[in-house]
């Protein structure tokens, strides 16, 4: 090991090195179980959403929340009206249970969201916002109590939850998981031709726009429907967006 190397690693609390040399997704959780222990709090849930289908495997989903949950919470499409992922999705720091689940502002449905969660004891805690592969939703959701974890000590909890989601994404790489878009992303005519599809453009019109034929033009959107791994070009567009292929 090199001295850089060494100076570099003192300067690293041990449960973030221990958690980047994890064999497995056991071994990971399990260190970020006994990491939680030290402050009483937990269970907690890592989520990746690629798919807001019913079926919550689909997902890069780890941590000690029970299965039951899970699958109820999927079953269920809260994950559409869910206030934890709505409220990660616009902040950029930790944000509270109280804040989030805040009775006066909650729908219908997020009441009944609430009241599961309460039901399973997880009505307090914390939620970290983590910028996802492909710009999926992506949050650690951890149970407990915080009320005694000052702010140094929760800046610190937030190095070591990016250490845990970097080393899942190490664990769990996207290839692994559906509904991931071509490795290589889309070409720079791609890019152009989607972008004057998400404004309405027919095909004729983007072909006059880029000087290019209307058959390009139609192999350029179609490649770009196959790369994203869906079947119509308005999907593509939304796939693009989302994945920053395009701005609009």
């Amino acid at each position: 090991m090199s001295a850089a190397t060494q100076s570099r690693d003192t300067c690293l609390p041990d449960i973030i090195l221990e958690i980047g040399r994890a064999s497995d997704a056991n071994t990971l959780v399990t260190l970020f179980s006994r990491y939680l222990d030290t402050f009483s709090l937990g269970p907690y849930t890592l989520a990746e959403i690629c798919r807001a289908g019913d079926d919550w495997r689909e997902n890069l989903i780890l941590g000690t929340v029970p299965d039951t949950y899970l699958t109820e919470y999927f079953a269920t499409n809260s994950f559409f009206d869910s206030p934890t992922f709505r409220a990660t999705q616009y902040s950029c720091k930790p944000i509270s249970f109280a804040k989030i689940f805040d009775i006066a502002q909650l729908s219908r449905r997020g009441h009944k969201i609430y009241n599961r969660a309460k039901k399973a004891g997880l009505e307090k805690g914390y939620c970290f916002p983590l910028k996802g592969r492909s710009c999926r939703p992506t949050m650690m959701y951890i149970a407990g109590d915080f009320k005694n974890i000052d702010a140094q000590a929760l800046m610190l909890m937030e190095m070591v939850i990016l250490a845990f989601y970097r080393r899942a994404c190490d664990l769990f790489p996207g290839s692994e998981l559906q509904g991931i878009r071509h490795d290589g992303g889309l070409s720079d005519r791609e890019r152009e031709t989607l972008s004057w599809v998400a404004q309405g453009k027919t095909d004729w019109e983007i072909a006059q726009l880029l000087e290019i034929s209307e058959r390009t033009v139609h192999y350029h959107i179609e490649n770009a429907k196959k790369k994203m791994m869906v079947p119509t070009r308005l999907q593509a567009v939304v796939e693009a967006i989302r994945n920053l292929e395009i701005l609009i």
